[in-house]
């Protein structure tokens, strides 16, 4: 009789399922960083859209302002001629 330790009885088609277990999860995990940065990205173009929108109306503001102050200009003029 002989002491052979045959070490411990794996069975192949359990260690497939771990093998499968495993891909899953790391696939899992995988797929819902790249959902969340998809989500982060999206939120990050309609902000800086946004941004863009505001930045579009301060300038036509100021173009607005600077016409104003042209006009003010000539009407103080003319009142002074008018003194």
């Amino acid at each position: 009789m002989s002491n052979e330790n045959p070490g411990p009885n794996i069975n192949i088609s359990s260690f497939r399922d771990y093998i499968l277990l495993g891909v899953a999860i790391v696939t899992t995990v995988a797929g819902i960083i790249f959902w969340i940065q998809n989500v982060g990205d999206e939120r990050i173009e309609r902000v800086e859209h946004e941004i863009e929108l505001i930045r579009s109306n301060i300038d036509k503001i100021k173009d607005n302002n600077n016409e104003i102050l042209r006009i003010i200009g000539r009407l103080e003029g003319k009142l002074d001629n008018l003194k």
